[in-house]
């Protein structure tokens, strides 16, 4: 008996030629699942777009946000492309957004592992969320569409509670340094006094640094649109926050080296970012020492970056410095008292703007925290310049 013949017919043994059919039919299926039930099954207001068939089929729910969503099917791609420019541009949105969407989402939909992070559309007076999911049999993607006009409008008007709430808090705290600068310039001559009135100014810079960091944290959408750019001198700005903590911390050895250069910024952010950094390295420095501001280069970026020879971060501890609310438990990090937050504050300051920050530390022997300014915020240089600060 001839092999080759004997093994399918053994493999078929037992079946009828219409259950054989069956197998046959189901296995040339295009589709193992029915699309159109399972969309309209969906809570939310969903659509899937079949990019083999040119096929949309959509929900109930999406319809009653957006009646010309119809399930139906078009004869090409380019069909499909005027249908939703045209279906969206009628219901109010920004045709540049959703061509750029659009266009997004085509060039993605062949890939081999496609993906595309959420995106928020505009569309009349809503804000639509939308999140994708590529399948691949058949190739396709699912879209879910979810109104989050309620949250942005929530979310600009704690905007705009915050900036007032802002304004009323920094504005007692300016007279409170205000005066007490007058009045250590009026009782220079009187140790004691100047004393009392140097703490009263230290404290209440203290608080305006938490207000600035409690309020920056509140705002989730921290972005660059929020920053105030301007085009100035980092030196100068270095040089005045140097000599604060000269003034504030003189059992610590404050060393500035750093290039002359011109930065794209928001100042009063970076000075906030300044102050957190600076201030940590002095606090977590109780036994007195030396911080060092220094700006150095690598390959084509700026790196400013504070050093202190404190106590240290474990090793375990540096993944999470950054952590919202996170303070690292240790024998020497209990006793200093702290809220969590400035760390975290500066590195939404740092992205905002597009710069890296990164921590380094020896534990018991000092840390550096470095921020990467990349090449398209700083303009100018001049050679590298030298001054010392101490006490």
């Amino acid at each position: 008996m001839n092999r080759k013949s004997f093994y399918p017919a053994r493999r078929h043994h037992g079946r009828s030629s219409s259950s054989r059919s069956i197998v046959t039919k189901r296995s040339r299926s295009p589709h193992a699942f029915p699309i159109a039930s399972l969309v309209e099954e969906v809570q939310d207001a969903v659509c899937f777009i079949d990019f083999t068939r040119n096929h949309l089929y959509s929900n109930e729910q999406l319809r009653t946000i957006c009646p010309s969503m119809e399930t139906r099917r078009f004869q090409n791609i380019d069909g499909m492309s005027r249908f939703f420019h045209e279906t969206f541009e009628q219901n109010g949105a920004d045709i540049n957004d959703v061509t750029l969407f659009w266009d997004e989402l085509m060039t993605n939909r062949f890939g081999c592992c496609p993906s595309m992070d959420a995106k928020s559309l505009r569309i009349g007076e809503r804000t639509m969320q939308v999140i994708l999911n590529f399948t691949h049999t058949p190739r396709g993607v699912f879209i879910m569409w979810r109104d989050i006009t309620d949250s942005i409008r929530f979310e600009e008007q704690k905007d705009a509670f915050l900036a007032e709430l802002s304004h009323e808090f920094r504005s007692p705290l300016t007279a409170i340094n205000g005066y007490a600068e007058l009045l250590m310039y009026q009782h220079s001559d009187n140790d004691k006094t100047h004393g009392m009135l140097t703490l009263v100014k230290r404290e209440a810079e203290r608080l305006e640094r938490l207000v600035d960091n409690f309020l920056d944290y509140q705002r989730v959408n921290y972005s660059e649109e929020l920053l105030s750019m301007s085009t100035f001198a980092l030196r100068p700005v270095l040089e005045d926050v140097v000599a604060h903590y000269k003034a504030t911390s003189p059992q610590h050895d404050v060393i500035l080296s750093a290039d002359d250069v011109t930065i794209e910024a928001d100042e009063e952010k970076l000075l906030q970012l300044l102050h957190n950094l600076i201030g940590n390295a002095i606090k977590y420095s109780p036994d007195g020492g030396t911080v060092y501001v220094e700006m150095t280069i690598e390959g084509d970026t700026y790196v400013l970056s504070v050093r202190d020879t404190g106590i240290g971060i474990p090793s375990d501890a540096i993944p999470y410095v950054f952590d919202e609310y996170y303070r690292v438990d240790s024998d020497a990090h209990r006793p200093i008292k702290g809220t969590g937050l400035g760390l975290r504050i500066c590195k939404r300051i740092a992205e905002a703007h597009g710069w890296g920050i990164h921590a380094d530390s020896v534990y018991g022997e000092g840390t550096t925290f470095s921020i990467y300014l990349y090449s398209h915020s700083t303009t100018s240089t001049t050679l590298l310049t030298e001054q010392e600060t101490t006490d």
